[in-house]
């Protein structure tokens, strides 16, 4: 399959919003896709030592020069020229590479931080492959910070059966096997972090789209629609009042075309406004 037939079969919401950008453009972002997918499922569906030492290999080889490993030889040619976009990637697989067993997480702080590592980190390399400012780094990783808080209360239940908890045990203090099996008190805990990670996601995505204007204007807009389906999820989760284990939350598909159009006319409505100056705008 080709980068772009599988981000098309995998990226529910990444792969309509990249319908927006230029056939090049999508490419680049299809074959990053790729690359992080990749990555995930080395972390996830091999996991344990052996998915923990190919991260390391990955890790390693792509510090180097002259790597040899398929997936580095991939990145050392998707960042030609932008060491900051490649520094990104070490950092995820690094991330990846901690995140193979039964991971729980203590605190907000280690959240943030493995937010920043597993998803931050695509911010930071969207904007490199499309030589966006370093300046704005900081407002593309707030996004996919936000998106990540949003997948793990989305998935509280589906982690937890695996024997992972990222809810902070600073606020839920229960074992991924209490989660699962429903435990009144580990579920009230359960409830009350998502909420408050979701209002933490809704700082985020507010930070990133402040930036969205740095961007070129159809990255622009397929950003803001991936953006607004994935807060579609967050919307979902609470509209049902939380509830880990009443299975996954998901946007249905006319509710994404939705949101995905309302984000794309926003952005093209400010742009009017910014390029046509207030008077104009009012008139």
């Amino acid at each position: 399959m080709t980068p772009e037939a599988i981000m098309a079969y995998h990226a529910r919401s990444f792969a309509p919003a990249a319908r927006l950008l230029a056939k090049h453009d999508r490419l680049l972002v299809a074959r990053l896709y790729v690359l992080c997918r990749t990555i995930d499922d080395i972390a996830d569906e091999i996991g344990g030592p052996i998915g923990k030492y190919r991260l390391q290999k990955v890790h390693d080889d792509l510090l180097r020069p002259n790597p040899r490993d398929p997936l580095a030889i991939e990145a050392h040619d998707l960042f030609k020229d932008q060491p900051l976009g490649l520094a990104a990637l070490v950092e995820l697989v690094r991330t990846a590479a901690a995140d193979t067993g039964n991971t729980c997480i203590v605190d907000n702080a280690a959240l943030d931080t493995y937010c920043m590592g597993v998803a931050g980190t695509v911010g930071v390399m969207i904007c490199s492959i499309f030589n966006v400012g370093e300046a704005y780094h900081a407002k593309a990783a707030d996004l996919g910070k936000a998106m990540q808080l949003t997948n793990i209360c989305r998935d509280v239940a589906e982690d937890a059966r695996i024997g992972r908890r990222y809810l902070p045990q600073t606020q839920c203090p229960h074992s991924p096997k209490e989660i699962a099996a429903g435990d009144l008190d580990a579920i009230a805990a359960a409830e009350a972090t998502m909420a408050d990670l979701l209002n933490q996601a809704e700082n985020l995505y507010e930070s990133g789209r402040s930036a969205l204007g740095a961007l070129p204007f159809r990255l622009r807009l397929a950003v803001a629609s991936a953006v607004a389906m994935y807060e579609g999820i967050g919307t979902q989760v609470r509209h049902r009042n939380y509830q880990p284990l009443a299975g996954r939350a998901f946007v249905p598909r006319r509710q994404k075309i939705i949101l995905a159009m309302s984000a794309v006319l926003a952005e093209i409505v400010q742009k009017r406004k910014f390029v046509d100056g207030p008077d104009h705008a009012s008139a």
